[in-house]
């Protein structure tokens, strides 16, 4: 009884860091795009480039380490529960790890280069040529987690309230669905890679353009994942 306890304790110490990081990562990702880039259409270049130098560095550190955490306490009570668990859970954490590579290897790299090229022109210096296409890129990929995030929250919770038995082949489908609409959001930094210069064309923002869009595509991702893993079940 002792051992289930503090088992039991341990995983909720982890469920609340987990909870705590991922309404920092979440809510920093709903920022960026559902008021920063709004306000960055409007905003007077002065302004726009006083942010980006001072604002946005703040922004990201708070996203990314809000996503380390947000993944390692989730890692964690996943490991504290030694496998199994429903279908959802799996969907979810696949989102989640997607949606942490993203931040790391597409986003923080490309506004890096767009922060850096913010503060030559401050100073009187020529943009990076590749500012413009790194901000594209970034943007996509962004777009692309907040289109995550919807189905990722819903799992999250349906895994402890709503539980779905796990089902090979209802996950491998939504795998499958998941990784088109990543290989779309992710194509722009991929295409640069030299073994992977032949890949099929991809990197369309798409409706993911307004935020009305992103929000349609984003509940209707997670209603069709929800038919997939319900009915195939």
């Amino acid at each position: 009884m002792e051992l289930v306890t503090t088992m039991t304790g341990y995983e909720m110490l982890l469920r609340w860091g987990h909870l705590l990081a991922g309404i920092t990562w979440i809510g920093m990702l709903y920022y960026f795009n559902l008021v920063q880039g709004e306000f960055f259409k409007e905003a007077q270049a002065n302004t726009k480039s006083e942010a980006i130098e001072k604002l946005v560095p703040r922004a990201l550190f708070w996203f990314r380490y809000g996503a380390v955490v947000t993944l390692l306490t989730g890692l964690g009570m996943l490991g504290l529960r030694g496998g199994g668990g429903s279908v959802d859970i799996y969907i979810g954490s696949l989102l989640g790890i997607i949606m942490f590579s993203n931040v790391w290897l597409i986003i923080w790299p490309n506004q890096k280069i767009v922060i850096a090229s913010t503060a030559q022109v401050a100073q009187g210096q020529d943009p990076l040529p590749e500012a413009g296409t790194a901000l594209a890129t970034a943007g996509l990929a962004s777009r692309t987690n907040a289109l995550f995030s919807m189905p990722m929250l819903y799992f999250m919770g349906a895994s402890s309230h709503f539980p779905h038995g796990f089902n090979f082949f209802a996950f491998a489908i939504a795998t499958l669905l998941i990784l088109a609409l990543e290989y779309n959001g992710a194509y722009p930094a991929l295409k640069h890679i030299p073994s992977l210069s032949k890949l099929p064309e991809g990197g369309k923002m798409g409706p993911y353009t307004s935020i009305k869009g992103l929000a349609h595509c984003g509940v209707g991702l997670t209603l069709v994942l929800f038919l997939i893993v319900h009915y195939i079940n």
